[in-house]
């Protein structure tokens, strides 16, 4: 049996395509000004998905966020300035004095040494209005060195222009080492921000190598604004500044040495260091316990009153006072550094005694981070061991020892010289400086490429509204088109079909109407009239109920209907085995598909009916997933489908399935009748049940 091949056309016309893209173009414009109006009202911080979109900024920004990274991590290796008061004594001011032609200050040290370098530390302290970082600090001025002759050395010069605000940062003067026993800094136009014009200082260090020849220095000036503790001459050159202690972040140790509580304050307690042998020593330096736990113990458990000594002998009995704190009112050091200058003492021990021991709550204590002993540049204090009257012992005293006191480290990280400390926050100083300028540069660049998104969106937004409105004006006058060929092609039907029909009716009245007309001829002649009446009445009432799009009564037939009742009237006689859906499709083709579906199920039935010579027709509709399938099969004479044909039946149906999108097959073979099938896919003009338009198109 020899089938005919299947004919499938699936295209998708212009306009079915702007039927379906409209509405997207609608929806994504909708979107995108949306998008605009949040991306206008969005800061650079909240950006970050905007920063995604400007695809041609990422190049530039990944570079940006690289460097910003290396810079931070960086920053998180270095010492940062506590940038606080940890001590009550601030530093040296001049007086408010007018008559003050010229501010400076100056210290001579006790003999002339070499010095590579001098530190200004900026004061924080209260202006008129509020507190200031880098209060007094003058605007312009001249830092020098005399060596002992008197001869002056220019070491920092800014008297021609002036000289930015520092802040607390220090300010550095480097230098070839020379011999030096004075140092001046001469303020050539002094501070007058938010307050009388004013010199102050709160340190100033004078190197060789790693150690701070200040601390032994006298201290001279102009003048001398005089505030309890707060504002004197001595406190140039004691250690106190804003900066904290020198300490780079890392892995720390133990947080160092804890004497036992007591309930006295008066009760002595001790702390000895020995030296494996006699050594001539110049400095002793006392590091205070910071404790975070409690924000205002800067200096933990270090005694208000207590005296520092050496001795070559155990017994101390040629002991060597280097410091005796007896003043009660002495301020506790916070944290800094308590620098003791020792003057090229031979010692063996160094020991520190207490006599008011440190209040902590409702006890009293005695505890130290760390003793550095310095013979020339070298700490040689890790070469000794400690004793002491008592130690914490217990839970408590997890976290403490003897042994913590010359390992050169704190509980939040490692004790550096001062030379690496001001080198180090110079260093912080430049990152930090670099690292706020790329950041800016950053959020230039990403608010520059948001702009850019968001005029260049609007820009697309307004193109594709404006190609949106000409798809909806093309869309609507291809609906018109449409709908005038859907009117066309119904009135041509109703034209073939009713017009050839009335045309017979007319031809069959003439014929009754000849002068040898008979009362039999006349009667056949009515009946014709009758049999073409009724069959123009129910191709009417087909037309109607086909392209109804809904049912106006629960009575009233619908497509599927009108199909059965098709194949029961062109097929009387044959028996008919007819299945279609019991219950309405989900999916169902639009009026102009179900006009092609009659038209084309109709020629098929009336082929089987006036030649197939069949007595029994099948006649099933098939509804499934895809689409529907239409199965017509007879038992009739059947063709040979190679054969050439005269007739344009074959070939209409043909047209009809490719107008449909549909896949025609035909299997017939002389002597045993003829299959049909149709299958239709699911189409964009298949529309739901629930969606139909609500009545039909004016014919």
């Amino acid at each position: 049996m020899k089938q005919a091949p299947s004919i499938t056309i699936y295209p998708m016309t212009k306009a079915s395509r702007i039927r379906v893209c409209a509405p997207r173009l609608h929806f994504f414009s909708a979107l995108l000004i949306t998008w605009l109006l949040h991306a206008h009202s969005t800061t650079a911080a909240e950006s970050h998905w905007a920063e995604r979109l400007a695809f041609w900024s990422w190049g530039d920004l990944q570079t940006l966020d690289a460097s910003i990274l290396d810079h931070t991590q960086r920053l998180q290796a270095l010492p940062e300035i506590a940038l606080i008061n940890s001590c009550i004594r601030v530093g040296l001011k001049t007086g408010y004095s007018t008559e003050e032609d010229v501010r400076w200050m100056e210290i001579t040290l006790r003999e002339a040494a070499p010095v590579d370098a001098v530190i200004l530390v900026p004061p924080l302290a209260k202006a008129a209005k509020a507190v200031v970082a880098g209060y007094g600090f003058p605007v312009r001025f001249r830092l020098e060195v005399f060596d002992d002759a008197g001869a002056a050395h220019v070491v920092l010069d800014h008297t021609s222009q002036d000289f930015p605000n520092p802040g607390c940062q220090p300010v550095i003067a480097r230098f070839a080492p020379r011999q030096v026993r004075r140092v001046r800094l001469t303020a050539i136009e002094p501070w007058s921000i938010d307050g009388p014009e004013v010199l102050a200082l709160a340190e100033m260090l004078v190197l060789s190598g790693s150690r701070n020849l200040a601390i032994d220095a006298t201290v001279s000036s102009s003048s001398s604004r005089n505030a309890p503790r707060a504002w004197m001459r001595a406190n140039l050159n004691d250690m106190v500044t804003p900066l904290g202690l020198p300490i780079q972040p890392g892995p720390g140790g133990k947080k160092g040495f804890h004497s036992t509580p007591t309930s006295t304050k008066s009760e002595k307690k001790w702390l000895t260091l020995t030296l494996p042998e006699i050594t001539t020593i110049d400095e002793v330096r006392l590091v205070p316990v910071h404790l975070k736990e409690v924000p205002l113990w800067y200096d933990y458990g270090f005694p208000k009153l207590y005296t520092v000594e050496t001795a070559t002998k155990e017994d101390f009995s040629d002991a060597v006072t280097l410091l005796d704190v007896t003043d009660e009112f002495q301020p506790s050091p916070g944290m800094n550094f308590v620098c003791i200058p020792a003057r090229h003492t031979r010692a063996k021990f160094i020991r520190i005694t207490t006599k008011e021991l440190w209040y902590r709550k409702n006890d009293y204590a005695f505890a130290l981070a760390e003793m550095q002993v310095f013979h020339g540049q070298e700490n040689i204090a890790p070469q000794g061991s400690f004793t002491s009257s008592d130690t914490l012992m217990g839970e408590d005293a997890v976290g403490w020892g003897l042994d913590a006191l010359n390992d050169g480290l704190t509980a939040d990280g490692r004790l550096i010289s001062l030379p690496e400390w001001f080198s180090q926050l110079e260093t912080r100083q430049t990152l930090e400086v670099e690292n706020k300028q790329l950041q800016s540069r950053r959020t230039a660049l990403a608010e520059h490429a948001q702009r850019q998104l968001v005029y260049g969106s609007l820009g697309s937004v307004c193109f594709i509204i404006l190609i949106a409105g000409g798809l909806l004006w093309k869309q609507q006058l291809q609906r018109k088109r449409d709908t005038q060929r859907l009117h066309d092609k119904i009135a041509r039907d109703l034209h073939d079909e009713i017009g050839s029909n009335l045309a017979s009716i007319t031809l069959i009245c003439s014929m009754a109407n000849q002068p040898d007309a008979t009362l039999e001829s006349l009667k056949s002649e009515l009946t014709e009239i009758e049999r073409v009446a009724a069959g123009t009445a129910d191709s009417m009432r087909d037309m109607v109920d086909l392209i109804s799009t809904r049912r106006k009564a629960a009575s009233q037939d619908d497509w599927v209907d009108v199909l059965q009742r098709l194949t029961e009237r062109l097929l009387r006689g044959i028996r008919l085995d007819c299945a279609l859906p019991a219950s309405p499709l989900t999916m169902e083709p639009d009026i102009e598909t179900r006009r092609e579906i009659y038209l084309f199920c109709k020629e098929v039935l009336n082929n089987i009916s006036k030649h197939a010579g069949a007595t029994h027709v099948r006649f099933h509709l098939i509804p499934g997933t895809h689409g529907l399938r239409i199965e017509i099969q007879d038992n009739g004479a059947g063709f040979n489908t190679s054969a050439t044909f005269s007739g344009h039946g074959l070939g209409n149906l043909r047209e009809r399935a490719a107008a449909m999108h549909a896949a025609f097959d035909l299997t017939s073979t002389p002597g045993h009748g003829t299959l049909i099938v149709l299958d239709l896919p699911l189409t964009h003009r298949w529309v739901r049940a629930t969606a139909r338009e609500l009545s039909p198109p004016a014919l």
